[in-house]
């Protein structure tokens, strides 16, 4: 399901701006971003959930509607998002359906000491993407221009004994092609192989080249004179390391190899495929995030080490924290409260090492204002229950 079909079928139970225009840290780059509520067909219930959609979102995650079952859940452990959309101002509110009503009445008793895990397990996620951790943005462009392939993540070991090179370079440096190369396992190892050869498949072999690599291993003669000769027998058809028709295979595949010939083999390699895992998922998250990027937030950010925005939503979320558990409510608007600060460490007016210091001071009395709250330990999740099957069949009901 999509938005346009959720309306269509009036299952739309609410829709609200958030972000940074609800909190009032908008700037003129600001995206307009909106969460909703959705009630799913009665359908997907009725059967074996297989086709069950708990969230619908947009490619850049701008905009996200919730399942009103997975809404209620989140609120059962006191989510911050979903404890936002409670007590969102009408003002931003754009649209409202009656049937949440109930859930709207006992909004104030979902503010529990249990915000406090909540809120600060959200705030530390930020602080990760704040710091970088992981992030795309802190990845060289030029290690990931191209999705790397398996052989440059296979090593020959030097023969000399002065260190490893790259398969593909050592297979260069004597003329010979991949396409006729085969590889067999090496039982009881990790990712390691013998290489052969097949060399009269290849027209441009060079018998220099084939004397060079067999020096230590009983070349034959037959084989040398009928090189030398341009005689082209014996075609043995290697398959190769990697498949030519997938081209985002990870695995090399193996060829089968006479027993008189898997004695002598050219080389012995191994494939470091846990290094090529990860380069793929760093090619990935790289032009993912290119695709998906706010070019301004981008912008913004490039230079620094840190992301202005998540530091910004770290520190209003502690606060806003703090301010629940000292009796003073959902305060959302925070243009009377400490806009300017929040502003000035979003856009990276605030020395990095103040900003973890302030951050620090922060938990610390978010802590201490928790420990002595009177607030209740956790929603009533019985009640929230009820709530929910309330809304579905009203909404069911024919």
């Amino acid at each position: 399901m999509n938005f346009d079909e959720i309306r269509e079928q009036d299952l739309l139970l609410f829709e609200s701006i958030r972000g940074s225009h609800l909190f009032g840290l908008n700037t003129e780059n600001s995206d307009l971003d909106t969460f909703g509520i959705f009630c799913c067909p009665e359908v997907q219930l009725l059967g074996t959930g297989r086709d069950y959609i708990s969230i619908i979102e947009s490619d850049k995650n701008d905009d996200y509607w919730d399942e009103i079952g997975k809404f209620i859940r989140e609120l059962g452990k006191s989510n911050p998002s979903s404890l936002e959309a409670l007590f969102t101002p009408e003002c931003w509110i754009k649209y409202y359906n009656p049937v949440l009503d109930p859930l709207w009445k006992i909004r104030d008793s979902l503010i529990t000491k249990q915000c406090f895990k909540s809120f600060a397990g959200y705030s530390k996620k930020q602080i990760n993407k704040a710091t970088g951790l992981g992030k795309a943005i802190n990845i060289d462009p030029k290690k990931v221009e191209r999705r790397k392939s398996p052989i440059e993540f296979c090593y020959v070991a030097m023969r000399d004994g002065d260190g490893t090179i790259r398969l593909d370079r050592w297979l260069s440096k004597y003329g010979l092609n991949l396409c006729h190369c085969g590889i067999v396992h090496l039982p009881g190892t990790i990712e390691t192989y013998n290489l052969y050869y097949d060399w009269f498949a290849d027209k441009d072999l060079k018998v220099e080249s084939y004397a060079k690599l067999r020096y230590n291993s009983e070349p034959t003669e037959k084989i040398r004179k009928e090189l030398e000769e341009g005689k082209k027998t014996e075609y043995i058809a290697y398959r190769g390391l990697l498949d030519p028709t997938d081209s985002e295979t990870s695995q090399l595949r193996c060829s089968s190899v006479t027993k008189e010939d898997s004695k002598y083999p050219l080389c012995t390699f191994q494939y470091n495929i846990n290094a090529f895992s990860e380069s793929c998922k760093e090619y990935k998250r790289y032009w993912d995030w290119v695709k998906n990027r706010n070019p301004e937030r981008y912008k913004l950010n490039k230079g620094y080490n840190y992301d202005g925005k998540n530091c910004c939503h770290c520190i209003r979320l502690m606060t806003m924290a703090k301010e629940l558990a000292e009796g003073k409510g959902m305060l959302l608007d925070r243009s009377n409260i400490d806009k300017e600060f929040l502003l000035s460490i979003k856009t990276h007016q605030v020395p990095f090492d103040d900003i973890m210091k302030f951050m620090k001071s922060q938990e610390e009395d978010m802590l201490k204002a928790f420990s002595s709250s009177k607030l209740p330990d956790e929603p009533d999740k019985d009640l929230l229950e009820d709530i929910l099957i309330g809304i579905r069949k009203e909404m069911y009901k024919k």
